[in-house]
């Protein structure tokens, strides 16, 4: 949408915060500590916690698979996860149990039981059924509460004792905000990032062992600085995803197949194996008529995969090594305290990016750390940034010792961090967060180790803080226990007057636009020329909207990108960049609308397809489609997302716990019947005369075994608002509007 012929302030993200938000997607490998005693954390364990852990026999694992399917998105996919490690069954050096939440009134399968139960996991080829040792039915649990983990974990570790632990959390996941939401019993549960080192800390204090071999989360969003960093004291490995996760989540056979062929291996080993088969190695994609169902036709796995790996990644943090990586980036946020910060909001605003948990009309804000550091080395000549950034850069080399990331996510390295921009740092800092959450105070252990946070204040408010203020002795061992981090937080909160700018933010101002004609048919083409200047400009689009007499009213016709004359790339990663001085402007506008088609236009619905990641070239672009999803044998919609490449081919759609593609996403795979109902937006005038953007439902499509696509088609007659949008790097947009109209 480069070319013509391929082109709200979240009010629910309240709502999706109260809950705590929750997400649940292969490729290319390569501050001072409180003096206050820690708080108490009340958790009800069995009796037989308190208890040094009796030590297993070497080499004997115990595998905790803690399946919070309490959802109506994952039920079913968590449900054969837990088949597919009967696929290999526990044995003599290898003990599997399970603690599997399931949801009421989504998938029917294995007798639709909706409690939540105990299994000690048996060997059984049938992925329909659990065939394992059923060890308790314990009612409808609350699986977003922290202690139903810790009595979970401590339980398990008691009754099964070994030589190595692993803890993998299966549900939703966002990153520093926590994940695993369960709204039955208790609506709105779910844990923060700062739950789970809590609980993993208590588990490890009943339970009386040393640390876990490896955690994992099969769920998204977790590979990430801020969450390694607060599970850092209570394992020796662990296994996240920077990105979302596909529906089938981790290939549970394949590397357990490994472990047992090789039980003296590390958890690092046994992570690497995890990343090495994820997705590809699968049952559900290895095996033909598992393929055939999860694919929904008679696809080869070499396809299906590929289609899977595309936008995935996955990594394996060595956790000893932490540490240092936070100790080289206190020093990176020291020294970027001395340059000037619209550079790192430059880079801030380019760095390869992820799904954002905010919203969609907020910038995405959990950004690679590798790539961010590239983009620094490209942009910001000084030696001191020069040198820090590099040690980040080897340091992190070090954390993450195996990952993988598709062709679509080039910037990967393998752990993110938070870097909001300035409306959502207003946001998520201080006491009375807008956003119902306090970064800080999510992920206190991190906060208590590293200058990010305060650098972050800084960034945004010109506070300085003590460069030997941070204390990374939290992230030991020794430190597990600890629950207060509230000096610390309490430290990298703005000021109450604080003043929250904006750096990255542009003067950016656009000319009066000029038509070569007011006037075109359908066939025709008019050219916008404007002049643009300003400093700090982003990105350029073109927009459309149809005027309906009807409801006095403009639909949201059309938007893309405008390509730059000189395009960048690091890592990668595509972006524009438009030089010094003002910059003339000449575009041909077709009238053109688009559509989402099966390959029958008698289903074509209009779409508005909206820009979202800026490729070399239009067809590298991607596009977002808005709406909701539904399952054909559910009665609830799901807030979705579908994205569309350049080419004009579905790519993935992506379901939401929140509103308006907010909150944690998974991704979905539709099946034939189910439907999507598309978000139309309209200017009104009806509430207020200057005009506010509403929301309303639009056509539906039903999946089927015809892949949707993007189809152009000439558009109506009638009058239309042309407009030129340009965002700067703090996502700020200025417009400018021109009136055209096409005949019939």
């Amino acid at each position: 949408m480069k070319i013509s012929r391929f082109f709200n302030v979240l009010l629910a993200l309240a709502i999706l915060i109260s809950s705590q938000l929750a997400c649940g997607a292969e490729g290319e490998y390569i501050e001072s500590d409180s003096t206050e005693e820690p708080a108490a954390t009340e958790y009800s364990t069995d009796e037989e916690t308190n208890q040094p852990a009796t030590q297993g026999e070497p080499g004997t694992w115990l595998i905790m698979l803690y399946q919070n399917a309490d959802d109506e998105i994952l039920e079913e996919d968590i449900f054969i996860d837990l088949n597919e490690a009967e696929i290999v069954g526990s044995t003599d050096a290898v003990t599997i149990v399970s603690q599997i939440d399931r949801y009421d009134g989504a998938y029917d399968g294995d007798g639709d039981w909706i409690s939540t139960k105990r299994y000690f996991v048996n060997q059984d080829d049938d992925l329909e059924t659990i065939a394992s040792e059923e060890i308790e039915d314990l009612g409808e649990m609350d699986s977003g509460s922290s202690s139903t983990l810790v009595e979970f974990a401590t339980w398990a570790i008691n009754t099964y004792p070994a030589d190595h632990y692993v803890l993998i959390l299966s549900d939703h996941g966002a990153g520093w905000s926590g994940g695993w939401n369960d709204d039955s019993p208790n609506e709105g549960s779910s844990f923060t990032m700062q739950d789970i080192d809590d609980a993993l800390g208590q588990i490890i204090t009943d339970s009386g062992i040393d640390s876990f071999e490896l955690l994992g989360f099969d769920a998204c969003l977790m590979g990430q600085l801020e969450v390694m960093s607060g599970i850092t004291p209570h394992a020796r490995y662990a296994v996240g995803s920077e990105e979302t996760e596909p529906s089938l989540g981790w290939a549970y056979a394949s590397f357990l197949t490994a472990l047992n062929e090789n039980t003296a291996m590390s958890g690092g080993e046994l992570g690497k194996i995890i990343v090495d088969g994820y997705l590809s190695q699968d049952f559900r994609i290895t095996d033909d008529n598992a393929r055939n169902i999860f694919a929904g036709g008679d696809f080869s796995a070499e396809s299906v995969a590929a289609d899977l790996i595309q936008s995935s990644t996955l990594s394996v943090v060595d956790l000893a090594t932490v540490q240092n990586l936070n100790e080289a980036v206190n020093v990176l946020a020291v020294a970027l305290t001395k340059v000037d910060q619209n550079q790192v909001a430059e880079a801030r605003a380019y760095a390869q990016s992820y799904e954002s948990v905010f919203g969609d009309d907020m910038p995405p804000s959990f950004i690679d750390l590798g790539h961010f550091v590239d983009l620094l080395l490209s942009n910001i000549d000084d030696p001191e940034v020069t040198q820090a950034a590099e040690n980040v850069k080897n340091a992190l080399a070090q954390t993450v010792t195996a990952e993988m990331h598709g062709d679509e996510r080039p910037g990967s390295s393998g752990l993110t961090i938070y870097f909001p921009n300035s409306e959502l740092y207003d946001g998520t800092f201080g006491d009375s967060p807008a956003y119902g959450m306090q970064y800080s105070a999510f992920v206190g252990r991190f906060a208590t180790a590293s200058l990010w946070d305060d650098f972050l204040t800084f960034h945004y408010t010109g506070e300085t803080f003590d460069p030997a203020a941070a204390d990374l002795t939290v992230l030991t061992p020794a430190q597990s226990a600890q629950t207060d981090f509230t000096q610390a937080v309490e430290e990298s909160a703005p000021q109450a007057n604080a003043q929250v700018t904006a750096p990255g933010a542009g003067e950016i101002t656009i000319a009066p636009i000029e038509v070569s004609a007011s006037e075109i048919g359908p066939d025709d083409s008019v050219t916008l020329s404007t002049e643009i200047s300003g400093s700090n400009i982003g990105y350029i689009y073109y927009y459309a909207s149809y005027y309906d007499k009807e409801s006095d009213s403009y639909l949201t016709a059309d938007q893309g990108f405008i390509g730059a004359e000189l395009t960048r790339e690091i890592g990668g990663i595509y972006y524009p960049d438009w030089g010094e001085g003002s910059i003339s402007l000449d575009y041909d506008w077709e009238p053109t609308l688009f559509f989402i088609s099966d390959g029958n236009a008698a289903n074509d619905q209009f779409a508005f397809f909206e820009p979202s990641v800026y490729g070399v070239s239009d067809l590298d672009d991607i596009y977002t489609v808005r709406g909701t999803f539904q399952y054909a044998d559910s009665a609830s919609e799901i807030d979705a997302t579908m994205q569309f490449g350049g080419d004009g081919k579905m790519k993935n759609i992506f379901g939401f716990n929140g509103e308006n593609g907010a909150g944690a996403p998974r991704e979905i795979n539709p099946q034939p019947g189910d439907t999507f109902t598309i978000t139309e937006q309209w200017l009104d005038f009806d509430q207020d005369p200057e005009g506010e953007f509403v929301d309303y439902i639009g056509g539906t499509v039903t999946f089927g075994e015809q892949p949707f696509e993007m189809t152009a088609y000439y558009a109506y007659s009638g009058d239309y608002t042309l407009g030129i949008i340009v965002t700067d790097l703090n996502g700020n947009s200025v417009e400018e509007f021109v009136e055209v109209t096409v005949t019939e």
